[in-house]
């Protein structure tokens, strides 16, 4: 139980945070970030691939967990929100991550290079995904892995994202296999596929 005086400098601390250290952090405590990579086997020298990294909430995490030995390739079709990842690279010495502005239905991710991608919060918005996981494919390395980390619309009632069902079906018919499920994160899907 924290005393008055420390409760006093916690509240002082939060409030002296940047909005989106406090956004990361709540995003941290509902989606598990550390638990999830232990899950889906993301170790140091991993070549990983984030389709629709946004601004990189995702891509930081990834980039640690491989290490100097590894890379991230964050892609986005969003010019400036890829910005922000160079911008916050140069600034935290980051030099594991290299940004990949994508197209709608071709993620530029580099020939048979990755072990894994990751999709967290994002799949739901592409245009053209059933084209995007065809020639996703082109990047992935033997047997390599694709994750998808969404918000789960039959626990949370938003039907802006997309039904375990219609994931299933939608890589099923892009040439995938589930591998496996994980289901410690709440109100959420992950999802482990493969190439078939």
């Amino acid at each position: 139980m924290l005393n008055a005086l420390a409760r006093t400098a916690l509240a002082v601390i939060v409030s002296t945070l940047p909005a989106a250290a406090l956004d990361d952090a709540a995003r941290d405590v509902e989606l598990q970030p550390e638990r999830v990579m232990d899950a889906i086997g993301i170790r140091p020298g991993m070549v990983i691939g984030e389709a629709g990294a946004g601004r990189g909430y995702f891509t930081f995490k990834l980039a640690r967990r491989v290490g100097d030995a590894g890379r991230v390739y964050a892609n986005d079709i969003d010019a400036g929100a890829l910005e922000h990842v160079r911008e916050r690279c140069r600034n935290e010495g980051v030099r594991n991550i290299q940004t990949v502005l994508g197209e709608v239905a071709d993620p530029l991710f580099p020939a048979r290079a990755l072990d894994l991608v990751m999709m967290v919060y994002a799949l739901h918005d592409f245009a053209e995904p059933q084209a995007f996981l065809e020639k996703l494919k082109e990047s992935l390395k033997p047997g390599a892995t694709v994750v998808i980390l969404d918000r789960d619309p039959d626990a949370t009632g938003e039907r802006h994202f997309m039904t375990r069902e219609r994931l299933l079906a939608l890589f099923a018919a892009s040439g995938y296999a589930l591998s496996r499920e994980e289901r410690f994160v709440e109100r959420h899907i992950l999802l482990v596929f493969r190439a078939s």
